[in-house]
C-alpha cells in the first residue's frame, strides 16, 4: 500500500515523538545517517534512541514529513 512505517505520537505538554518501526538490516548505520540528515534539515542535534530488539527508531519530537521524504528519496 505504499505506506511508510512512520508514526508521530504525543500531544503538548505530555512530549513529542516519532517512530519509524519495522527497520531490517543495519540499524545502526540508518540511525547516522538519518541523525546527519535531521542536522542538516533543522540546523540542531536530534534525540535518537535506538531499539535493536525491536527493530524500531525513537526520534524525540515531530519529524514524520521529513522522515518520511528522506526515506522515499533514499528509495525505500
Amino acid at each position: 500500500m505504499h505506506n511508510l512505517p512512520v508514526y508521530c505520537r504525543g500531544a503538548p505538554g505530555r512530549g513529542r515523538r516519532t517512530e519509524l518501526r519495522g527497520i531490517d538490516g543495519d540499524i545502526w548505520e540508518l540511525e547516522k545517517q538519518l541523525r546527519e540528515f535531521l542536522r542538516s534539515a533543522a540546523g540542531k542535534e536530534p534525540e535518537v534512541k535506538v531499539n535493536e530488539v525491536c527493530g524500531s527508531l525513537l526520534l524525540k519530537g515531530h519529524w514524520g514529513q521529513e522522515v518520511k521524504e528522506w526515506l522515499l528519496e533514499k528509495g525505500f
